[in-house]
């Protein structure tokens, strides 16, 4: 009877595994993403991105608006940064030497 507990031991561990494994599978659902909530009513969302203030809304319809306060050192728009100058090396001095013709 020593000789069945282990194989049945096993046995018991590999149903419980193959029944346990699908509800692994589902601990992370797709319904997580609770900020947005679109389609439940109307939903408003604020966050800043650099240095502009982003207020979106969202209305019951469908309707999407977005309004952003930038400060003033910001207002025109995001200049692209200065290109980077990289110096030349001066160019290299190359001497050919004359060919060489052998004359009989």
């Amino acid at each position: 009877m020593l000789r069945r507990a282990p194989s049945t031991l096993l046995a018991l561990s590999a149903a419980t595994l193959m029944t346990l494994a699908p509800l692994a599978a589902e601990a992370d659902s797709d319904r997580h993403h609770h900020r947005h909530k679109h389609g439940r009513g109307e939903y408003k969302e604020k966050y800043w991105d650099g240095a502009c203030e982003v207020e979106r809304k969202w209305k019951r319809n469908g309707d999407y608006r977005e309004k952003r306060k930038c400060r003033d050192d910001y207002r025109y728009g995001y200049g692209a940064p200065q290109p980077v100058v990289v110096p030349m090396p001066a160019p290299a001095i190359v001497i050919n030497p004359p060919p060489i013709i052998i004359r009989p």
